[in-house]
């Protein structure tokens, strides 16, 4: 088994019944960290409470209920302080950084970026306690870290780690 490059196209079956688009984020050697090629949930807070000390709460709550039923994901348990996703979480500021993406626009890799969305990262901004970074849209491709963290105008994208066996 070779390794698999970032930004790869697969798809995955989640469940029974549903297959799912992603791309490869890392290859962990015997897992595969991957990252579902769009959104999975649109017009999402961070957290309503708008002050990022308690981690993206409302994103992972959210994020459970879209993919629990994904139950060909092995379980883990994401704990983003009080909102806990059991099969998936958002991806992280050092995650999309491995992959190219900066705070300069057209930095991040196209398939890291959505034509319509925002998305979410789970990593609040450390100067400025109402903020937390993300992911921009296709048409900027860069991270940037000034996003309100009550305001629902960002999607997510699923990050779900897998056995290559």
């Amino acid at each position: 088994s070779g390794t698999c490059s970032a930004g790869t196209s697969i798809n995955y079956k989640v469940n029974g019944s549903t297959t799912q688009s992603f791309y490869i984020l890392k290859d962990n050697g015997s897992t595969l960290t991957l990252i579902s090629s769009s959104a999975v949930a649109t017009s999402v807070a961070w957290d309503l409470s708008g002050e990022n000390i308690y981690g993206p709460r409302t994103a992972t709550k959210k994020l459970e209920s879209v993919t629990s039923s994904w139950t060909n994901v092995p379980a883990n348990t994401y704990n983003e302080s009080t909102g806990t996703a059991t099969r998936a979480r958002l991806i992280t500021k050092a995650e999309a950084e491995s992959v190219g993406c900066t705070t300069s626009t057209n930095s991040c890799p196209t398939w890291l970026t959505d034509s319509s969305y925002w998305h979410w990262t789970s990593t609040p901004r450390s100067s400025n306690t109402s903020g937390a970074w993300v992911v921009t849209s296709s048409s900027d491709r860069g991270l940037y870290n000034d996003s309100r963290v009550s305001n629902s105008f960002c999607g997510m994208r699923a990050v779900i780690t897998i056995s290559k066996k």
